[in-house]
């Protein structure tokens, strides 16, 4: 089986609890410590945040993209990206930096679909055929185990020296003038919950 993210047009501006990507994220009463660059030394773009629902979460995920390719934001630990997990009450929206390239100005919010085929490229194109819709409305998915483009690059995490499990896998987003820069790849999305709150890394592949 393969949980399927799919692109739900009509996303409330206001929402703060759902899977959202591009706009402004969410967190306790609104506050957040904008992550900066370890690279550039620059503020974060703010890509999406994903529900956690067994953990009454978010995970928020950011990429540096205030000189894209530079920064080595495909690795996952490089500094050029952060994946920050936030409890999922009280949340407000983030007021978003105004120094650097740090939102994306379209939003949009996704629904949680089941397929009964465990490979994702096969769900993907299941769904699209059957939707009668474009591949590209299909954001990802959670859970399960990754389709890596090129090899396994499941990271460690830092404090348990782990292996990471693995969370969503993300495509670039329904329209290419509003997708995140995965140069045509694809994001994955990894946490660990050795700590408290969960720590998270993210890389990409193309």
């Amino acid at each position: 089986m393969t949980t399927l993210l799919i692109n739900h047009p009509e996303t409330d501006e206001t929402a703060t609890d759902k899977s959202m990507f591009g706009g402004a994220p969410s967190a306790p009463a609104g506050h957040l410590d904008w992550p900066t660059c370890g690279q550039c030394g620059g503020n974060m773009q703010f890509q999406g945040q994903l529900q956690n629902a067994l953990e009454s979460s978010l995970l928020l995920v950011f990429m540096c993209q205030n000189d894209p390719g530079c920064c080595e934001e495909w690795d996952a630990n490089d500094g050029g990206n952060k994946v920050l997990e936030v409890a999922a009450h009280d949340l407000q929206l983030v007021t978003p930096s105004e120094d650097g390239e740090t939102v994306r100005s379209t939003r949009y919010g996704a629904t949680l679909v089941s397929s009964a085929e465990a490979n994702y490229d096969r769900a993907r194109a299941q769904w699209s055929d059957a939707a009668g819709q474009s591949p590209r409305q299909v954001l990802g998915k959670i859970g399960g185990a990754p389709m890596w483009i090129q090899h396994d690059e499941t990271p460690e995490c830092d404090a348990c020296g782990q292996p990471m499990q693995f969370f969503a896998q993300l495509e670039e987003g329904p329209d290419h003038r509003t997708a995140m820069n995965f140069a045509s790849g694809c994001g994955y999305v990894f946490r660990c919950g050795c700590t408290q709150p969960a720590s998270g890394k993210f890389l990409w592949q193309c």
